[in-house]
């Protein structure tokens, strides 16, 4: 009589305890702190159990994703200083601007002046100051345009340039449209500016005849 066959119950495998080098600890702390993986990940990868690769990061405090907050953090504190420091060049140049366009206004207005002075002195001189004082005028409102259109590409309003304190400039990208609409403006304005000239070079021409004229009627 045979006797029956008695099943075998296979006993579980322990799973074998592997110990890492400091190399591969320091792998695995950069991977966690970097946040690029999760427990399961690193216990697959690197043989250790999840409970293991817990207690060796609170061991360290070290928690997951440090690394990738810190550099975010660093990055964020570049990029405002970045922002800081372009603020303060716009701010610089705001004022730039305004003094220039106060330094050009200033200029004009002498010109205009001393040929209204020379025409009093002079009556013969009365058309060619006529002539010079329009030219003089189509440049002061020529550098008004070009103020305004620097003001305008760095973003700066009425209400910063009329404030005792620094403008406070907005930063923004152009867009090609706005590109090529400031270039056309830009070709007008020194297409104005030649045309402008050529007026002024005709014009003065125009008043030194007159005054020959009215001197040959003096003799």
């Amino acid at each position: 009589m045979s006797k029956e066959t008695q099943p075998v119950t296979a006993q579980p495998e322990k799973r074998r305890y592997i110990k890492l080098t400091e190399d591969r600890w320091a792998e695995v702390e950069a991977l966690w702190s970097s946040g690029s993986a999760t427990l399961p990940e690193l216990a697959h990868r690197f043989g250790v159990t999840e409970r293991g690769l817990q207690a060796h990061f609170s061991k360290l405090g070290l928690e997951k994703g440090s690394a990738a907050k810190a550099l975010a953090a660093q990055v964020v504190s570049r990029v405002r200083a970045e922002r800081e420091a372009q603020v303060d060049t716009l701010a610089e140049r705001a004022l730039a601007i305004g003094q220039t366009t106060y330094d050009h206004a200033a200029k004009v207005e002498r010109m205009i002046v001393d040929r209204l002075d020379a025409a009093a002195a002079d009556p013969d001189q009365t058309f060619a100051a006529a002539a010079a004082v329009k030219m003089l005028t189509n440049a002061a409102a020529a550098l008004e345009r070009l103020h305004t259109l620097k003001r305008s590409a760095l973003g700066i309003t009425d209400d910063d340039m009329n404030s005792d304190e620094a403008p406070v400039l907005v930063i923004r990208n152009l867009t090609q449209v706005q590109i090529d609409m400031m270039r056309q403006k830009q070709d007008e304005e020194d297409a104005f500016d030649g045309d402008m000239a050529d007026d002024g070079r005709e014009a003065g021409a125009s008043g030194d005849e007159e005054i020959v004229c009215e001197n040959e009627e003096g003799f």
